[in-house]
């Protein structure tokens, strides 16, 4: 069955047309279990939508479908912890801006925006001082951002967290997650509202921030890391000096 119908086929080809690069290219690529999909209740749907988009993209836009298990045993795996997910990246699966659950309802045009950027040469549009403080990073950022289909603003924040990851996709890991497919998760991280960012499992907020104080949480998620880093090394100094006392 069709995920997409006529008119949204139409809409899609147009937005496309309107705002892709000339020539840039971008990929969908789909993760699902490594054999039973019954236990995955979106993942047909996921790599179904997929499918769709690049069928309807004119060579624009590819789409590939891998297994959860591959994710983990290989290096270009783009760093996918469960399924259903979708990854957005270019040609040379440099980026990995990542969707579980289905990107479904206003997560859809965040799904779009991330094709275009992934197509671009130039990258995100972001502030100077955004682009100077992530491209310095020392210290892995996981960023998750817990969203549902009907709320209206969710967008704006995974395409700030997708935004950053591809300034430095080698240490920052963007996720937006559907919460209603992923229960577990919401009862970890006590969601009440969405959207709702969880960085590095320490910092937590709710709501669309702006880059500016989007930046800032990231800033004080990362401070917290590398200040507990440093205590783990003290403490670890501290226990082997008493070691070579003893010893001695």
């Amino acid at each position: 069955m069709d995920m997409l119908d006529e008119k949204a086929r139409r809409e899609i080809v147009k937005y496309l047309d309107l705002h892709f690069p000339k020539d840039g290219r971008a990929r969908l690529v789909t993760f699902s279990p490594e054999r039973d999909e019954s236990d995955c209740e979106y993942c047909i749907q996921v790599k179904e939508l997929a499918q769709e988009l690049a069928s309807i993209s004119g060579g624009r836009i590819t789409a590939e479908h891998r297994s959860l298990s591959f994710a983990r045993g290989n290096s270009d795996g783009f760093k996918v912890r469960r399924v259903p997910a979708t990854v957005v990246t270019d040609t040379e699966g440099k980026y990995s801006m990542k969707f579980y659950g289905v990107p479904s309802g206003h997560e859809f045009a965040a799904l779009l925006e991330d094709l275009v950027d992934a197509a671009k040469s130039d990258g995100p549009q972001l502030n100077e001082e955004t682009v100077k403080f992530l491209l310095n990073l020392n210290t892995p950022v996981h960023l998750q951002v817990f969203v549902t289909p009907s709320c209206p603003y969710c967008p704006r924040a995974v395409r700030t967290a997708h935004q950053f990851s591809m300034v430095n996709p080698k240490l920052i890991d963007a996720e937006m997650i559907e919460s209603m497919e992923f229960p577990e998760l919401v009862d970890r991280y006590s969601v009440m509202a969405v959207p709702k960012v969880v960085i590095n499992d320490d910092v937590q907020f709710e709501g669309a921030l702006p880059e500016k104080i989007f930046l800032f949480k990231v800033k004080e998620a990362v401070q917290r890391e590398n200040s507990d880093a440093g205590v783990r090394v003290a403490e670890s100094a501290l226990s082997n000096g008493a070691q070579e006392e003893r010893a001695g």
